[in-house]
Parts: structure tokens; C-alpha cells; sequence
């Protein structure tokens, strides 16, 4: 039986809490290589680096730190240079909470598992929805056996699958489900200083809307959501409409 190469990143860094469970998890069942930022980078999205040189740490036999590199940044080098040609799957996680909706749109774990399957190989982001409890050792076990499936019945090729996975704790099953909406009460608050003004993002969770068979509806009844994500953005019954729009009426 053929040992697999698994790929696993973060965005939470070489201390997330994820990472350890899910290296030893995973390494029963294949041979695992690790590359992922040194420190956190939530929320980096699908951000790379294009002008500077960023340095690789080596923390252990092919666990490795990307210093400054966001989490696609720490993808796009291990399938270009540093494991070229060896990979089979591409694992994001465990992530410390939820990425569901439209999160997978800001989310670095989601990112580096989209970069994964842009570049051919088949990928999954891996999340667990509740903050307050630590399971990611009963997370993991749930994700090999998720990657077990994926590496029997996903091929390698442009672009390749792409999952979003979110582990609610003591889960009833998997649903297989689309994104939901989700709802923020977004501010932008102001820190006045004597070297000037500062601000950040600050806000909280509300609710979801339109989520009826959703990934959030699934994790609120106890089970893993996965979703299936396109890698082409392309609104495609829009084509039609603008192009009478555009070109009919301007050009």
C-alpha cells in the first residue's frame, strides 16, 4: 500500500494549537511535511509575498517555519521548492475556530488549502467552531480519516479539489453542505496617542441569514459541515446580462 505525502500549514503559526495533534494524527497514516508561518497570520487571506526573501527555519525532520510568510506564502514554496513533486494532499488547521460562510473569504487557513488545489493538488482547510473547548485531538482523528477519503478518490490536477471543513465538538456525523451568511456588528475603533491616531477592526458575531442546509446550520445541529469550494469566482449568469449592459450600451 502506497504510504501518502501529506502537506500540512497553518495560519496560526508554529504554536497554534492545532498543529501538533494533527502532525501526530496524520503521521500514522503518512508521511507528513510541515511548512507554516512562524508566527500567527490570521486573517491573511490569500496575500503572498512577491519582492522580499523569506527565511526557513528548520524546527525539526521536515518540519519547517516560513519567517514573515503568510500561509500561501508557506504553500506556494513547499509545492514549488521545497517538497516539488512529492506531495499528494494538502492540509490547513486545525484551525482555533470557525471558518465558515463567508470567513473562507479572509480566513489564511482556507487560503493556504485553495493554493493547494490552484496548483493541482487536491486540499482541505480544517476548522473547529468552538473556541472554549480544546478537542483537536478528537479533531484530528476526524480530519485523517476525512484525508484518507479524499487521497482515495481525488486526482492531482489543475485546479484540484478544494474542501472547507469546520468540527463542531462531539459531533453527530458530516453534512456536506453550501456556505451560509453570516452577520458582524463591525466598527472601526480609535486609540489617540501622542504620536498620533490608530485604529482597528473590532466587532462580534451576530447571526446568520438564508442558512437553512448550510455549513452554519450544520454545525449548529453537531455535525462537520463540508464544503466543496469553486476555485472559479466567475459569476457565471451574469455573463449574459452584462454583456448587454456593457457593451450594448457603451460600446
Amino acid at each position: 500500500m502506497k504510504k501518502y505525502n501529506i502537506l500540512i500549514s497553518n495560519d496560526d503559526g508554529i504554536k497554534g494549537d492545532g498543529l501538533k495533534s494533527l502532525i501526530k494524527n496524520i503521521a500514522k497514516h503518512a508521511n507528513v511535511y510541515v511548512v507554516v508561518p512562524k508566527h500567527e497570520m490570521s486573517g491573511m487571506s490569500q496575500s503572498i509575498h512577491l519582492k522580499k526573501y523569506l527565511k526557513l527555519e528548520k524546527v525539526k525532520n521536515n518540519i519547517f517555519t516560513l519567517e514573515g510568510g503568510t500561509p500561501t506564502d508557506c504553500v506556494k514554496y513547499a509545492l514549488y521548492s521545497f517538497f516539488k513533486d512529492k506531495i499528494d494532499l494538502v492540509i490547513s488547521g486545525i484551525n482555533n475556530c470557525a471558518n465558515l460562510a463567508q470567513d473562507v473569504v479572509y480566513s489564511g487557513t482556507v487560503a493556504a488549502a485553495r493554493e493547494g488545489a490552484y496548483l493541482g493538488i487536491p486540499s482541505i482547510a480544517v476548522s473547529i467552531t468552538d473556541e472554549s473547548k480544546n478537542y483537536y485531538e478528537y479533531a484530528a482523528q476526524a480530519t485523517l480519516k476525512i484525508a484518507l477519503q479524499v487521497l482515495k478518490n481525488e486526482k492531482k490536477g489543475r485546479p484540484a479539489v478544494c474542501l472547507n471543513i469546520n468540527i463542531p465538538p462531539n459531533f453527530k456525523g458530516i453534512k456536506i453542505a453550501p456556505l451560509g451568511i453570516r452577520c458582524y456588528d463591525e466598527t472601526i475603533v480609535e486609540k489617540k496617542t501622542k504620536k498620533g491616531s490608530y485604529y482597528k477592526l473590532a466587532g462580534r458575531f451576530i447571526s446568520g441569514k438564508k442558512n437553512k442546509n448550510s455549513d452554519i446550520d450544520a454545525v449548529e445541529q453537531g455535525y462537520i459541515s463540508v464544503t466543496p469550494l469553486n476555485l472559479d469566482q466567475t459569476h457565471f449568469d451574469k455573463i449574459k446580462n452584462y454583456k448587454k449592459i456593457l457593451f450594448d450600451k457603451i460600446l
